[in-house]
């Protein structure tokens, strides 16, 4: 059984200093029966279905098959609170986006933290004009509008990444924050900005809400950016390298399981979580999330082939993150930043068998 609850970002605060950043001894290691509990942070307040190849193993019985206890850690504050968690001890896993790690090395802080599985071999960031516009590229872009999720952040460093890697000096560009609601693409629509860039799955939501986008193509090392990965203390890894591996292999059976059968894993999602589930009409509510969920998929989807075995790093994609975030001469390893012990403990996975489950699943 998954157990539920919700950090807030203040009592986080508080409990942290009352603790004294330490270890409360919660996770880690297997009780009298084999089983590893296994404490997951959500870097948001809300479990998005979009996320549901996280949690959805324990309705499969893939956590079970691993012995792991899952106990899923909504937390307000992103990805600083989720971090904050981690390197506290009161969690044991989470998928950050890797840039506050890089970042964090080339300000000389040591997180002790490393990445064990890339969850997301694409980035989560793209792009977009409108289908007739004269924009071609990033290229095109010189004295132009950009909107942006958010100004000062992961946003505003792509764009600009994308800019330089073009040609043009993101000094050229005006860049103003639009949110990711239906105002964004509203501000394209009329004009108020040239291209947009924000998420994949708010570009799903937002798709299926009848706006269209025309998507560049990421130029340089924006190219070869990553989005996500699964992410925990040094030493848990060392202590619990079976709960890694499991956690991660059933992690990887339940993103197949969403891929054949999206509606499905959409579902169990709401049945572990009513609270997060919609209130009124389940046929809207399922037209609206099928879209952003399989946007999602085909973000975090790995092939596990010989030549991308599943959840393995490349060292050429953290040295472009390296890159993408200007700090290559404070950061010259990367080696510190992950490993693909892990992944490789995962093994073959029967894809037929999980693809079969998933087909004959009820969706109703």
């Amino acid at each position: 059984m998954i157990r539920k609850r919700l950090f807030l970002a203040g009592v986080l605060a508080v409990a942290l200093s009352a603790t004294g950043c330490g270890d409360d001894g919660a996770g880690g290691g297997a009780d009298a029966n084999g089983v590893s509990k296994v404490r997951y942070v959500y870097c948001a307040e809300t479990l998005a279905a979009s996320g549901a190849p996280f949690w959805i193993g324990e309705k499969l019985g893939y956590f079970a098959e691993e012995k792991i206890s899952l106990e899923m850690l909504p937390v307000a504050g992103g990805t600083g609170a989720c971090l904050q968690l981690l390197a506290a001890g009161q969690a044991d896993i989470s998928a950050p986006s890797p840039d506050v790690l890089v970042q964090a090395a080339a300000d000389g802080r040591n997180l002790d933290l490393r990445y064990f599985y890339e969850v997301a071999p694409k980035f989560l960031f793209d792009a977009t004009v409108l289908p007739d516009s004269p924009v071609r590229s990033f290229a095109d872009l010189k004295d132009a509008t950009i909107g942006l999720a958010s100004l000062g952040g992961s946003f505003e460093l792509f764009a600009k990444a994308g800019l330089r890697a073009a040609g043009v000096d993101p000094a050229s560009v005006d860049f103003v924050a639009v949110g990711t609601e239906a105002a964004a693409a509203e501000s394209l629509k009329k004009g108020d900005i040239d291209a947009l860039v924000i998420n994949d799955v708010r570009y799903a939501a937002l798709e299926a809400a009848g706006y269209q986008f025309r998507y560049l193509d990421k130029p340089g090392v924006t190219a070869d950016l990553f989005g996500a990965g699964l992410l925990a203390r040094n030493a848990w890894l060392t202590e619990n390298p079976e709960a890694a591996a499991g956690y991660a292999r059933a992690y990887t059976k339940s993103v197949l399981f969403a891929k054949a059968n999206p509606e499905a894993a959409i579902r169990i999602h709401w049945e572990q979580y009513p609270q997060f589930a919609p209130t009124g009409d389940r046929a809207k509510a399922m037209q609206a999330a099928l879209p952003v969920l399989k946007r999602r998929i085909d973000v975090i989807e790995d092939d596990g082939s010989a030549e991308k075995p599943y959840g393995q790093f490349t060292a050429e994609s953290w040295q472009a993150y390296v890159q993408f975030l200007g700090v290559q001469d404070k950061v010259k390893d990367v080696s510190a930043f992950y490993t693909n012990d892990v992944a490789a403990k995962i093994g073959a996975i029967d894809a037929a068998a999980v693809r079969a489950k998933a087909t004959s699943w009820p969706t109703s």
